[in-house]
């Protein structure tokens, strides 16, 4: 096998080797990336949060209602326990039981108002949770998937490169020097072939004569605009 043959088939296990890394590298961002899971657990702490607060407002106005309560009857006991004879005390005290019995229906209407809040934030946390539950099951499937396309990868990957190794030993450290310094200024390709009388990777069109010497000198080739070796096909 002639060297541009060998240095052909280097380019194709190369190529082939620099895809499965790119998409290794795909899959392993993507295993990594827990975005999602992320912000579903942050909605679950926020919605907690939240139900907490509205439990505290919960609590704040029944303990208000209450106290509230307790004033309205202790007032009565003594409006109407016989204890207090002064008139001017009596009407006080009535304007108070009255102040405080339209206080009450304020409160009580504040402590619905905090119920429905609390059923709100459950519900809230209930979807949060629910949410949450959705996306574990999913990422673990996901996740499943990518490592078995991980693995498939990195055995792909490793009998590529055991090919490459094997591909080498013929090739002169001249002409490897060039390859590998073609690779690295020409985003990886080296070696193309020529279709239609023209450079594959960048078109220009070959002369004859050039074409002919790529078929029979057995030498290294290379495009007159892009540099790369040229392979007969």
């Amino acid at each position: 096998m002639s060297q541009i043959s060998i240095l052909y088939r280097l380019q194709q296990i190369d190529s082939q080797l620099d895809n499965a890394r790119i998409a290794l590298q795909g899959v392993e961002s993507k295993l990594s990336d827990n975005t999602l899971l992320q912000e579903a657990q942050q909605n679950v702490i926020q919605a907690g949060q939240r139900r907490q607060s509205e439990l505290k407002n919960l609590r704040d106005a029944e303990n208000k209602s209450y106290d509230t309560r307790i004033k309205i009857e202790l007032s009565e006991s003594s409006l109407y326990g016989g204890k207090i004879q002064n008139s001017k005390e009596l009407l006080d005290l009535q304007n108070e039981i009255a102040s405080l019995k339209r206080l009450i229906i304020t409160l009580e209407d504040r402590e619905l108002e905090a119920m429905m809040a609390v059923e709100e934030a459950e519900g809230a946390l209930t979807l949060a949770n629910e949410s949450l539950k959705d996306i574990e099951a999913k990422q673990i499937e996901q996740n499943a998937a990518l490592n078995g396309e991980k693995t498939k990868l990195l055995s792909q990957i490793d009998r590529l490169e055991s090919e490459r190794k094997a591909t080498l030993p013929p090739i002169t450290a001249a002409d490897l020097s060039l390859y590998e310094q073609l690779r690295k200024i020409r985003n990886g390709v080296a070696v193309v072939n020529i279709k239609s009388r023209a450079c594959t990777a960048c078109g220009a069109t070959l002369t004859a004569a050039l074409i002919q010497s790529t078929q029979s000198t057995g030498q290294i080739v290379r495009c007159p605009t892009c540099g790369r070796i040229l392979y007969p096909g």
